[in-house]
């Protein structure tokens, strides 16, 4: 198999297991935590983190894929932590969000691409935590400053051969935006996965994705607007019925911890949860006759074979 990089150090592809490929263990805003460290209590935190880590790890869930980028609080350490605490593997993501990202803003795009390959090939920052996906995002609409993003994105892929995994806003199609511009940067479109797709109800989007070369990233599952779990299984169920169980994989998008909302948010959605899909969903694929081959194919071998596919080009 394939030596790859997690949050404690190499893994071995063929020991991934269960993979769920866009997670996050902390989403928070850095400006908060840099000016207002008073208000942040780590230890609490990391007790809070760890337990839906474990839950995971305990429902049969054997690696997390965390994208949290450079602009939503990554936290390599913390995560490094919760890992070994929780026994559960992560693999961490470098990258950028859909926002403005002002630093880059008057910058030459080679830096973005640069500090990129920094963060997988020696480490980020001074924790020697080595980056093992990219993450890159549409939202609502492709813009100028975003572009920029992708395609420094798609460099630093195409430098390292690390897989780049995007978040989109599927109700405005910007899937094959960012295909458009990966191709546009030769990147092989069979190293994407395009996040979120399972957030539309238009199955011919989500043919053209995968006719295209990516993964479907059905990974909102749990999040019940716009569409409830029963709709996403049976958006899944289709693909499968259809001949893609080979480009599909699956996740929640969901955070251990979500700083950006009150936990009263997070009482409001029960099933935005690390276990919901080996315990819900998948089931729920079962009763739509999905065979345990392809279940098994969705969550172990799409995952393993997206980070074996990890030679620069």
């Amino acid at each position: 198999m394939t030596t790859i990089q997690s949050a404690t150090g190499p893994i071995d592809t063929a020991n991934l297991g269960f993979t769920l490929m866009h997670e996050h263990v902390i989403a928070s805003w850095a400006a908060m935590i840099q000016q207002y460290p008073e208000m942040f209590d780590r230890a609490a935190q990391m007790d809070e983190i760890v337990a839906p880590l474990v839950a995971a790890r305990e429902a049969g869930v054997r690696t997390i894929v965390d994208l949290t980028p450079i602009d939503l609080g990554r936290d390599p350490a913390m995560i490094r932590e919760a890992s070994r605490r929780s026994g559960l593997q992560i693999i961490v993501a470098t990258g950028l969000y859909y926002g403005l990202p002002y630093y880059f803003l008057y910058r030459p795009d080679q830096e973005m691409t640069d500090l990129f390959v920094r963060d997988i090939t020696v480490g980020i920052g001074k924790t020697g935590v080595r980056a093992g996906v990219i993450k890159c995002a549409t939202e609502p609409d492709m813009h100028p400053a975003n572009e920029r993003v992708l395609r420094a994105s798609a460099r630093a892929h195409r430098a390292t051969g690390v897989p780049i995994c995007t978040h989109t806003h599927a109700h405005n199609r910007t899937g094959l935006d960012q295909q458009r511009v990966f191709k546009e940067e030769g990147c092989d479109l069979s190293r994407i996965v395009i996040g979120h797709s399972d957030d539309s109800d238009d199955i011919g989007y989500l043919e053209q994705i995968i006719q295209n070369g990516s993964y479907c990233g059905m990974d909102r599952i749990g999040i019940q607007r716009p569409r409830t779990s029963e709709q996403r299984a049976d958006m899944i169920a289709r693909l499968v019925e259809k001949g893609y169980a080979e480009r599909i994989t699956v996740s929640h998008d969901t955070s251990c911890r979500f700083e950006w909302a009150p936990e009263a948010m997070r009482g409001a959605m029960p099933t935005w949860n690390l276990t919901h899909i080996p315990k819900d969903v998948v089931p729920m694929l079962r009763e739509r006759g999905v065979s345990e081959a392809a279940i098994e194919q969705i969550t172990v071998k799409n995952p393993r074979r997206i980070f074996e596919m990890n030679q620069p080009y």
